[in-house]
């Protein structure tokens, strides 16, 4: 294929030719469709976490846990299988 073709070099400037030459800037658009999206989970986690923060802290300990009964002291004697 000889590199000098001229069919060859009419076809690539064609290419250049028919493109445009500025082509408009998507990276505004994507990053603040990222932010957008980012903002909505971030703001759903913070939900979830602060709900389980707050059933963790306050709701178990104070209506759901059992603390464990007293422990009764005997004498001081030991018995035979506590040596």
């Amino acid at each position: 294929m000889d590199r000098h073709n001229p069919q060859r070099i009419t076809t690539v400037s064609r290419f250049f030719l028919d493109r445009p030459i500025i082509e408009p800037n998507r990276t505004p658009e994507r990053i603040d469709r990222f932010l957008k999206v980012s903002t909505r989970y971030l703001i759903v986690l913070n939900i979830v976490l602060g709900i389980f923060t707050l059933f963790n802290l306050y709701i178990y300990p104070k209506y759901i846990y059992e603390a464990p009964a007293m422990i009764i002291q005997r004498s001081s004697e030991l018995y035979p299988n506590e040596i």
